[in-house]
């Protein structure tokens, strides 16, 4: 039995132009033609184009069918991975576009219509923060650094004094602010130092007119110039592998702690009693949580306080907080007690 293109364009549903275009390019050509010359296609032909069918739906392009059936199959499981992985990544593109589009949104909705010149600058930010971030990290770093707004302008304006003063950059004032901004940034980012590097990779490479909220080219400068200096104390004691694993400390904790201490001094507490005994235990279970669960780091930390001049005196807590854990320690010979009188009572990345 034999099918001319009409009919068996009519019973697939198919189109006579796409069998003779199949037909053109040598995927389905037919067994026989009638003596007019017409088309005349036999059962194996059908079974070869509902292959073709097949193959179509799964979204395969018709020269990978050719060669797929030009290899009695073989291949196929190769083939259709490799289509796998190309929806994958248009799934994934397409993910990622709308993620963008509404984070656009949101930043255009201020509940007035922008103007063309607020539309253009949002989008030419947007477009640079694109190059090194996914929509989801922008929404995250941005609303992070929304947040912290009032704590910038703030450290922003205290840098900006320091810069009037000339202070040196290994001042303990100017390593104090370095504290500050490296905490700061840190809990912007989540404790992730990879967004550091590509927001720092970001301010380097792209032109400083389009972050005209931020720092300015010279604060960054300065404070840059402390923060090489402490990177380079840290990393003496330390690799950078275990840097990277130090994680901010919250509010909270700090204030705690603080509390404990005081209390401890008003109440001229025993310092090996419980409270003191609890007070020390605190301590180190948030240093622990800094050093992530790390004691051999935490002992690096204590280490490279003890013998770095530079961090001396770069602390968030006061002066009452760190003498009373400083001596509730040596008073409870604690193995990771503090031998220098301005001990490591948060370090560079306590987020304070």
């Amino acid at each position: 039995m034999h099918l001319k293109v009409g009919e068996l364009a009519k019973r697939t549903g198919l189109t006579v132009r796409t069998l003779h275009h199949y037909d053109s390019i040598q995927l389905l050509t037919p067994s026989a033609r009638s003596e007019a010359g017409y088309r005349l296609y036999n059962q194996a032909d059908v079974g070869r184009l509902h292959s073709i069918q097949a193959l179509r739906h799964l979204g395969l392009p018709l020269a990978d069918i050719a060669r797929m059936l030009e290899r009695g199959g073989e291949g196929l499981s190769d083939t259709i991975a490799r289509q796998i992985r190309a929806l994958e990544h248009e799934i994934t593109q397409a993910t990622e576009l709308r993620s963008r589009l509404q984070l656009l949104q949101e930043r255009l909705a201020t509940g007035n219509e922008p103007d063309m010149s607020d539309w253009l600058s949002t989008l030419s930010l947007m477009s640079t923060y694109a190059k090194y971030f996914s929509a989801d990290e922008i929404r995250l770093i941005l609303g992070n650094r929304k947040a912290q707004s009032a704590t910038w302008e703030r450290l922003i304006a205290d840098v900006k004094q320091a810069m009037q003063q000339s202070l040196p950059s290994d001042s303990r004032q100017v390593q104090s602010l370095a504290l500050r901004w490296m905490n700061l940034t840190l809990a912007m980012m989540n404790d992730n130092f990879k967004l550091i590097e590509r927001w720092g990779q970001m301010y380097c490479a792209e032109p400083k007119g389009q972050f005209k909220n931020g720092p300015g080219p010279e604060v960054i400068s300065f404070i840059n110039a402390a923060i090489n200096l402490r990177m380079s104390a840290m990393l003496r004691h330390m690799s950078l592998a275990e840097l990277h694993t130090l994680r901010t400390v919250p509010d909270a904790a700090i204030e705690q702690l603080t509390q404990e201490a005081h209390a401890l001094h008003a109440a001229q507490a025993d310092l090996t009693g419980a409270a003191a005994q609890a007070l020390v235990a605190h301590w180190e279970q948030v240093m622990l949580d800094l050093c992530s669960g790390q004691p051999a780091l935490l002992r690096k930390l204590i280490a490279a306080y003890n013998a770095e001049p530079l961090l001396n005196g770069t602390t968030v807590f006061d002066e009452l907080t760190l003498d009373i854990v400083k001596r509730a320690m040596a008073a409870q010979a604690h193995p990771l007690t503090i031998q220098h009188p301005d001990p490591l009572m948060g370090h560079i990345f306590i987020n304070k």
